[in-house]
């Protein structure tokens, strides 16, 4: 143990970044140093509950420059550390660190890990440590070793015959392109097609035609259906030679046959060998462990020109890949053939084949030079088939109890990931569509990364491919991280001098500079860009985002943190010298600084201003420039903001974004202080995080924001005016331009575009001196300032109860907390177990939602009847009487065992309410018959200003085919989609353009594996990224079933739609059809006949799709806006 005294005695500082387990994998990692001494002899160690003790030798000495850089302790340096360990059948555990000096040895306590998904088992312990190193294909590595290998097949090799065995069950589509494949190499083979009793009659038929008069094939027919396993061991049985496995939905490429087979012909140790391909686990191309389809859209001779040209180190694996399979006929004859008894029909027979392989001494290899196509995607599994597999992995564990965590060893330590890389970048630089876009950027963050993210999604959007390297000044080296679609390939090189021949290798269109800062031989990379550039003719756009090419700087502050307006060269040059801002760093004088960025700029093809301000500055600091043009930032909708009342007593001056002291952090400390000690109603509010320390009564932060969140946060804060206390003359000012389109008043100093806009805003306010007197003298005499206040005050509040955060509690919740202060009425929120800590005498109501914990509710319903208020209850589902819908397919799952007594707690907890508030008329109706008496008012779902924000800057993707969308949430929704599952797998049958974009939890029927390849599954997304996703579909699907229980459910779903200009087709009952109308801003079906002929109507009509979107996008931004409450509503909730 490691006490306070020996801490302090050796000066140990340390943290844990990550103490954690994952499934089976545990990670640790964090940094210990001494101020004092070398810490030397690290190591970790697990003990588990009954005293076992296992040691791991971990990684120490990683290089960790942000400890440095805050301890200023040189032992810091390299004070890292980071483990990786598979942890099996321990289900508690401590974990700590050791370390020795001065021959004694110490431990300090790491953390606890306790693994949830770890049942108790007396099987054996077991922890191993992996070689866990982020594996990042050096480009330049890459480029010197292109073009020294060369496949050649020994001719030795050309006398041996292979056996080519091939299940066949079905697939007939696959065999012409399958049996067409395997013919493509020179060597001998006798190919044994076997067929498993295909129902399909087509399948013989055309097997017997290929058969007829080929002497090097034999035909095998089953006479009953002995499934994969026994049809395969047939097969072993006629064989002599070495075998290659093959499946029906396979396609292979020139000279397969040499390549799957040459590491079993030099090496007798060779069990099996698997090649790369689309779908096959372990040996997944391009990702790994995934099912993919053929990369870019590229054919499988595309794909294995590349793959042919990587020098195969034939990798040892835990377990072959049974659809392409080479097989050691000497390994069969000695541990026999898969085993049938164990696995019946099918899966984890080769896997445990292998393992018995390992077991005798010999190995199963990666065949990496190598690529087929395995043209079988995800399948959609039914229950049985879920089941099955679950029983036979259990199978294959009871004989090999090592297997997975041999197999998550392998895929943690990925040791191919480089030849995958490697492929994927040449297959980009020879086939990727549109323009292919290199920038460069700095890690730093900041307004300039994200313009940069911004134009990056917009690149993508557009079919291009985009590249950003940044310098990474922890490790020293180029991070090069390359976009296409939604997928990334990280490369990194570390001499700047191979700038040229990357840039070239990458087969760049255009160079963008949108950030050189901290960029080490800056000159260098200067020249190295304009060079390159004119050498290739790559047309270079720089992005002025700040003042980097005027002075390092950057903020163009001198040493008094002054803006300088940038004086000659010799003041400069004095000021260079003793600015404390600037990083050591070699710039030479400030005239080679100019001349260097001068030269630079003039090469540039387009250099791109935000403001006329920075068009000013960088003119009169390099002349006139002929390339420049000044195109400022779009940011997108924001809602305008209309305050009817105050909610606070106070002026609240808000502040936007990160504050530092260039942003003005220390006039704003100065007037925070000022108005403290005048004791002034005022309040200084920040949307945001400071970097600058303020402690003040009158100082408040709101924390990390969103984009979408400022307007909501600006009306909770009760901001009357913001400031914009910038000192440095900024190129934009996203923040100015965000607070201008809300409509409020703003202030900030005569300097940069942030005056330049504000000077032209009927509600801006210049402040005539850069100081913190100057804004308080603002404050106090701008009428505009005056205005702002001059509201009247209200004190009404109203307390929101929820049982926990949920999707729903988010639209029925938040979204009525932003009706009320849109209308200046205030509230807060809190679980049900804080509700006892409330003074409910500072509330008008209570409104809960979703409770079923009763006693905790009839307690506060107790406070607030002695306070003569009332309590509302909120609720969207029917879920309060249980016979009512208990025949719903959902409720029959595992999950709803206890439903019935859930929704028993739910009316317990509504009947000592005073009244309810629903989502739609028909749980209105619903309620006023089984609560008579009651007051029930409706309150329908609508969007906040963060989702409309959200849904309104999203760029619709053009594609080729028709995409149509269901975004199902829960489970639930399972027996809704089943009821248009027909419908919708006819038109996709026909027509392969018609693509399927599901979302949720929904489980897709087995019956979607026919047009598995036209479908695209995502399991979840935050509300946040909702908006994106849905705007991917061209039609938007809304089946329910016909019940009660449905008819309750709100349009939420249309709402959204609508707001990404997405049309929606949906089932037909009483609640939509009094919402949506039919055939104009939506379509309404009552029976599968109208779902086929509505759904083709939308296919076949984009005109249709696009006036229907349009009227219920128009629709709901008029009616389903925060901006507005039912009057109904409002009375009960204020009277």
């Amino acid at each position: 143990m490691f006490s306070k005294i020996q801490r302090k005695l050796l000066g140990i500082k340390y943290n844990v970044d990550v103490c954690e387990q994952s499934g089976t994998m545990l990670t640790i990692s964090g940094w210990l140093c001494s101020e004092k001494c070398k810490i030397n002899k690290v190591h970790f160690l697990i003990e588990d509950k009954r005293g076992n003790k296992f040691n791991i030798k971990g990684k120490y000495g990683i290089l960790r420059n942000d400890v440095y850089q805050d301890l200023k302790i040189e032992n810091a340096k390299k004070s890292g550390y980071y483990v990786q360990a598979i942890v099996e059948n321990i289900k508690e555990y401590e974990v700590w660190i050791v370390f020795s000096h001065e021959s004694k040895k110490y431990r300090i306590h790491l953390g606890s890990v306790v693994n949830e998904d770890d049942k108790e088992s007396k099987a054996d312990v077991r922890v191993t440590e992996i070689d866990a190193n982020e594996k990042v294909l050096n480009i330049v590595e890459k480029i010197q070793k292109q073009k020294q290998y060369c496949f050649e097949f020994p001719e030795q090799f050309y006398s041996n015959e292979v056996d080519i065995i091939i299940p066949v069950y079905n697939g007939y589509k696959f065999l012409e392109k399958l049996l067409s494949s395997v013919t493509r190499t020179k060597m001998k083979y006798r190919l044994i097609l076997i067929n498993d009793k295909s129902p399909d009659e087509r399948v013989l038929e055309y097997l017997e035609k290929y058969a007829e008069g080929k002497s090097n094939v034999l035909l095998l027919n089953n006479k009953e259906n002995k499934g994969f396993v026994q049809t395969v061991n047939r097969g072993f049985g006629v064989g002599m030679n070495h075998v290659a496995l093959v499946n029906t939905d396979v396609e292979l490429p020139d000279m397969w046959l040499e390549r799957l087979m040459l590491p079993i012909f030099e090496d007798e140790k060779v069990a099996s060998t698997t090649p790369y391909t689309t779908c096959g686990t372990i040996c997944s191309f391009p990702d790994f462990g995934k099912d993919n389809k053929l990369f870019l859209d590229l054919n499988v001779d595309q794909i294995d020109a590349e793959f042919i040209k990587q020098r195969p180190v034939y990798t040892e694996m835990p377990t072959g890949v049974g659809f392409c399979m080479g097989v050691n006929r000497n390994v069969l004859n000695e541990i026999g053939n898969f085993d049938a008894k164990t696995f019946g029909k099918g899966y984890g027979e080769e896997n445990d084949w292998c393992q018995r392989a390992i077991e005798k001494g010999y190995k199963n290899v990666h065949v990496e030079n190598l690529f087929v196509f395995h043209n079988h995607g995800g399948s959609f599994l039914s229950e049985d088939k879920k089941k099955f597999l679950k029983e036979h992995e259990k199978k294959l564990l009871a004989k090999h109890p090592a297997y997975n965590s041999e197999v998550a060893k392998f895929c943690v330590q990925d040791p191919n990931k480089s030849i995958r890389q490697s492929v994927e970048l040449d297959l980009l630089c020879k086939y990727s569509s549109g323009k292919t876009i290199l920038a460069f950027d700095h890690m730093l963050g900041g307004g300039a990364t994200k313009y940069l993210e911004n134009k990056k999604k917009q690149c993508l959007n557009e079919g291009d491919s985009f590249i950003i390297i940044r310098y990474d000044y922890l490790k020293d080296l180029y991070k090069i991280s390359y976009y296409w679609n939604n997928d990334e390939l990280k490369l990194q090189y570390k001499d700047p001098k191979d700038l040229p021949k990357v840039i070239e290798y990458l087969c760049v269109d255009e160079i963008w500079i949108n950030e050189l800062v901290t960029y080490p031989v800056l000159y260098d990379h200067l020249r190295y860009i304009r060079e390159t550039a004119q050498k290739n003719e790559i047309p270079v756009k720089m992005l002025f985002h700040d003042f980097f090419a005027v002075c390092p700087t950057i903020n163009l502050l001198d040493n008094d943190d002054n803006y300088c307006a940038v004086p000659d060269c010799m003041t400069c040059n004095k000021c260079l010298k003793e600015n404390k801002s600037l990083q050591a760093l070699d710039y030479g004088t400030m005239e080679q600084w100019r001349d260097e960025w001068k030269t630079f700029l003039q090469s540039c093809k387009e250099v791109v201003v935000f403001s006329d301000s920075t068009k000013e500055i960088a003119e009169h600091t390099f002349g006139k420039l002929e390339n420049i043009s000044v195109i400022p930032h779009q940011i997108g909708y924001m809602p305008q903001i209309k305050k009817e009342n105050k909610t606070t007593k106070t002026l609240n001056i808000g502040l936007l974004g990160v504050l530092t002291k260039h942003k003005g952090g220390t006039i704003v400390a100065e007037l925070a202080e000022k108005i403290e000690r005048e004791n002034l109603d005022v309040r200084i509010k920040l949307i945001g995080t400071s970097c600058v320390d303020i402690n003040s009564p009158v100082f408040s932060q709101t924390g990390a924001y969103t984009r979408g969140a400022i307007p909501r946060l600006t009306l909770e804060n009760d901001i009357d005016v913001f400031l914009i206390p910038s000192i440095w003359p900024e190129t934009f000012s996203y923040t100015t331009e965000e607070i201008m389109k809300m409509g409020m008043p703003i202030m900030c100093f005569d300097i940069g575009a942030p005056a330049e806009r504000v000077k032209k805003y009927d509600k801006g306010i210049i402040i005539p001196a850069i100081s913190a007197e100057s804004v308080y003298q603002t404050i106090r005499d701008n009428q505009i300032v005056k205005e702002s206040t001059d509201k009247i005050v209200n004190s009404q509040k109203v307390l929101f109860v929820v049982q926990e955060v949920t999707f729903s509690s988010r639209y029925r919740i938040d979204h009525l907390r932003e009706q009320l202060i849109r209308k200046g009425i205030s509230s807060d929120c809190v679980s049900i177990k804080d509700t006892k800590k409330c003074d409910l005498k500072i509330y008008s109501s209570v409104v809960v939602y979703r409770i079923s914990e009763y006693e905790k509710l009839k307690k506060l319903k107790s406070k607030a009847k002695k306070l003569n208020m009332q309590v509302f209850y909120d609720i969207d589902d029917y879920i309060f009487n249980y016979q009512a819908i208990k025949d719903i397919g959902f409720l029959k799952g595992k999950e709803y065992r206890n439903y019935e007594n859930y929704t028993e707690q739910i009316r317990n907890c509504m009947e000592i309410c005073d009244g309810y508030i629903v989502s739609t008329l028909s749980l209105e109706k619903v309620i006023k018959e089984q609560f008579p008496g009651k007051v029930v008012v409706v309150n329908r779902n609508v969007a906040s200003m963060e989702m409309v924000i959200a849904s309104l800057t999203v760029e619709k993707v053009h594609k080729d085919n028709i995409t149509i969308g269901y975004f199902s949430g829960t489970k639930t929704h399972n027996d809704d989609f089943e009821s248009i599952k027909d419908e919708l797998l006819s038109v996709m049958q026909e027509n392969e353009n018609i693509h399927l974009l599901v979302a949720g939890q929904i489980e897709l029927p087995a019956e979607f594996n026919a047009v598995k390849d036209q479908v695209e599954t995502f399991k979840f997304v935050s509300w946040q990224e909702l908006p994106h996703l849905i705007a991917k579909a061209d039609i938007n699907l809304m089946p329910l079933e016909n019940s009660i229980f449905h008819e309750c459910k709100s349009e939420n779903k249309w709402m959204e739609a609508a707001l990404v200009n997405v049309p929606t087709i949906a089932s037909r009952n009483s609640e939509l059809a009094s919402v949506i109308r039919d055939g104009e801003d939506g379509f309404l079906c009552k029976n599968s006949e109208e779902w086929a002929e509505k759904l083709n109507k939308l296919i076949e009509d984009e005109n249709l799709r696009n006036q229907m979107s349009f009227s219920a996008h128009e629709r709901v931004m008029k009616e389903y806006m925060t901006d507005d409450i039912e009057s109904e509503v409002w009375d009960i909730i204020l009277k």
